[in-house]
C-alpha cells in the first residue's frame, strides 16, 4: 500500500476544523470492558463509511487510511469514487482505532479530511461548512471521545466565534486595514477551540477507566511527546501488543528523537553535510553547494504539503535575485513517490538543487535537521553554520539583503 506522508504543517494559514474520534458500549465490545470484536465462526465484523457531500464537491474519491510505524506516514486501507456528492464504502473490520477519510476532487485536489474512529458499525460522514469542514457520526467510542465534547454547548460558542472572526477577515489581505487585527483575533479564536478539544481528550486519554479509550485519545493528539510515551507503555500491560499502540509508540519515539535534533540546530550551530540524488538521477552534495555559495538555503517540502508549494514563488523571487550574488537553494523532498515528486517539481518550475531518497520521514536527512514537519529551512554560510531558519515570504528577503547587500534589518534600524 502507498504511505502517505502528512506531517503538520507550518503555516499561518487557518485550516477547517476537521478533527473527530469514537467509543464503543453496550456492546461485547464496550467502553468498560476495553474488547475489540472477535470474529465468531459464522460472521465477520464489517464497518459501512458513507456521506453525501454535495456542498463540497460532486465527484471525486474518497479515501480511508491509518497512521503506520513512520512519523507522518499512512497506509491506505480503501477508497470509493464520489458520484453525485455521495459514496459508500464497505469492508471488513480489522482493527480499531484512529483513522482519516480523506476527500479530493476529480483532479486529485483534497478537499477536506477528518479523523475518526473505526468500529464495526455505520459510520456517516457530513460537511459542516467551510470552517467546521467534514464531521463523522459513528460507534460509541466516537460518542465518548468526541461528539461529547463537539456537540457541547462551549464548542459551539466557541465555534460560532471563530467562524465570525473568519468572516470578518474574509476578502482581507495582509496589509489591508483591519488584517492584523483580525488575523490576531482569529488566531485567538482557533486556540480556544483546540483547548476544549485538546483538554478533553487528555481527559479521556489520562482515565484509568477504559484502556482503549484512552489509546484512541492518544491517537487523537491527547497527549504527546514524553507523556504519550508513558501512558502507552503504561497501557501496553493492559492491552498487549495492539497494533495501534505499537505504531503509535513508534511515531512518539520518533518525535522525541526529531524534536531533540531540531533543538541543536539553532543559530551558530554547524550542519553535516549530506548527499542526495536529484530528479535528474545525479547526485548532489551540500558541501559543494555552500562552498561555492556565499549562502546555502537548506529547504525541506514535499508535494503533498500545500504551503511549501504556496511559498515556491516566493522561493523562485528570492532565487532569480540574489542567485547571481552568491545564493543556493539545496532542496530536499519528503515525497515516497517519485512521479508525484517529479510532477510537483514540473508545475512549479524549481529551478534550483532539487534531491530526495524518497523515503519521506523515514530518511535520515530529515532527521539530522530535526524536522517534524514542513516547510522547514536552513540558512547556512559556506562554513556550513546557521544563520538562520524558517526564512518564509519577505523575510528571506529580509534577511538576504542584511547578509548580500548589507541592508539593515528592520529590528536595526
Amino acid at each position: 500500500m502507498k504511505h502517505n506522508h502528512t506531517g503538520l504543517l507550518l503555516s499561518k494559514r487557518l485550516f477547517p476544523l476537521t478533527v473527530i474520534v469514537a467509543c464503543y458500549a453496550l456492546t461485547a465490545w464496550g467502553c468498560g470492558n476495553s474488547r475489540e470484536p472477535v470474529a465468531s465462526a459464522d460472521t465477520t465484523p464489517q464497518y459501512t463509511i458513507s456521506g453525501n457531500l454535495i456542498e463540497l464537491l460532486e465527484e471525486g474519491e474518497a479515501v480511508l487510511s491509518r497512521g503506520n510505524s513512520v512519523l507522518g506516514g499512512s497506509d491506505e486501507i480503501v477508497r470509493a469514487e464520489i458520484n453525485g456528492g455521495e459514496f459508500e464504502l464497505t469492508a471488513e473490520f480489522d482493527q480499531g482505532g484512529a483513522v482519516r477519510l480523506s476527500v479530493m476532487n476529480v483532479d486529485e485536489e483534497s478537499k477536506g479530511s477528518v479523523q475518526f474512529i473505526l468500529e464495526p458499525v455505520d459510520i456517516t460522514i457530513v460537511y459542516a461548512g467551510d470552517v467546521a469542514g467534514l464531521r463523522a457520526r459513528g460507534g460509541p467510542y466516537q460518542q465518548q471521545i468526541v461528539s461529547s465534547w463537539q456537540d457541547s454547548d462551549e464548542y459551539d460558542e466557541a465555534l460560532n466565534a471563530y467562524r465570525d472572526v473568519m468572516d470578518r477577515r474574509k476578502g482581507l489581505e495582509e496589509g489591508d486595514e483591519g488584517y492584523e487585527e483580525l488575523q490576531d483575533e482569529s488566531w485567538e479564536r482557533y486556540r480556544a477551540l483546540n483547548k476544549i478539544r485538546f483538554d478533553a481528550l487528555r481527559a479521556i486519554a489520562e482515565s484509568p477507566d477504559d484502556p482503549l479509550a484512552s489509546l484512541y485519545a492518544v491517537q487523537l493528539g491527547g497527549l504527546g511527546g514524553q507523556d504519550a510515551l508513558t501512558r502507552l507503555n503504561a497501557l501496553e500491560t493492559e492491552l498487549g501488543a495492539h497494533p495501534a499502540l505499537v505504531a503509535m509508540r513508534s511515531r512518539v519515539n520518533k518525535g522525541i528523537e526529531l524534536r531533540a535534533a531540531y533543538a541543536a540546530m539553532q543559530e551558530g550551530a554547524q550542519v553535516e553535510d549530506f548527499s542526495s540524488i536529484g530528479l535528474d538521477e545525479l547526485e548532489y552534495h551540500l558541501q559543494d553547494s555552500r562552498t561555492a555559495n556565499n549562502f546555502t538555503l537548506v529547504e525541506f517540502w514535499a508535494s503533498w504539503c500545500g504551503p511549501c508549494r504556496a511559498e515556491n514563488p516566493n522561493l523562485i523571487a528570492s532565487y532569480e535575485h540574489y542567485g547571481p550574488e552568491g545564493f543556493e537553494i539545496f532542496a530536499f523532498s519528503l515525497d515516497d513517490d517519485r512521479d508525484d515528486w517529479f510532477e510537483a517539481s514540473e508545475e512549479d518550475a524549481i529551478p534550483w538543487i532539487n534531491t530526495s531518497d524518497l523515503l519521506a520521514y523515514d530518511s535520515p536527512v530529515p532527521a539530522q535537521f530535526g524536522v517534524t514537519a514542513i516547510p522547514m529551512n536552513f540558512l547556512i554560510d559556506t562554513e556550513g553554520t546557521i544563520v538562520a531558519k524558517n526564512l518564509r515570504g519577505e523575510k528571506l528577503d529580509v534577511k538576504l539583503a542584511e547578509l548580500i547587500d548589507g541592508v539593515p534589518s528592520p529590528s536595526d534600524q
